[in-house]
């Protein structure tokens, strides 16, 4: 073998070792972005996933209002308030959010606290209102009056802060 077959025997050497490190830079890269693409994807699954409870929770109200088409206007009466009260410690309030507590006896009461106690458990710093527009409730009596049907609209804001920090909104109106 002569000496300079030998040097470029070395020199190649060399060379395979810089090839590899610039192969492990570039896979170091490569899965840097990966990661930072995967911690997106569970962020916006996160969002998506909570948006899925709200369109929910909203068509839930909106099924129980449907149940109970006699005290309909009377669900114009759920506000943000009622969220507030339902996450309070010792509120005093029967019905909210506590085992074993018997429901009120209206039945649009109990939809209410049920309501009120599922949306608060399943997103986070949740609030709402129901609005009830033209409808009457139905009164009883020797010259009963039916109940008039109107529109409803059941609105959810909910923090966020997974993918933008910031409150997002869900709101559905539709006729009883």
């Amino acid at each position: 073998m002569t000496r300079s077959q030998f040097r470029s025997r070395r020199r190649m050497a060399g060379f395979n070792l810089i090839e590899v490190m610039i192969a492990v830079v570039l896979l170091s890269i490569g899965l840097l972005g990966m990661a930072l693409l995967q911690s997106t994807a569970l962020r916006a699954g996160q969002s998506s996933s909570e948006r899925t409870v709200a369109t929910m929770l909203a068509y839930q109200l909106l099924d129980m209002v449907r149940t109970n088409r006699q005290q309909a206007a009377s669900y114009n009466l759920i506000t943000a308030t009622d969220f507030a009260a339902a996450v309070a410690e010792n509120n005093g309030r029967t019905g909210f959010c506590g085992a074993g507590v018997a429901p009120p006896s209206p039945q649009w009461q109990a939809d209410r606290d049920a309501w009120v106690c599922a949306a608060a458990r399943a997103l986070p710093e949740v609030t709402g209102s129901v609005t009830v527009t033209g409808a009457t409730n139905a009164v009883a009596g020797p010259t009963p009056t039916p109940a008039a049907p109107g529109r409803i609209t059941v609105r959810l804001r909910w923090l966020d802060n997974r993918v933008t920090g910031d409150t997002e909104t869900f709101e559905v109106t539709t006729g009883l």
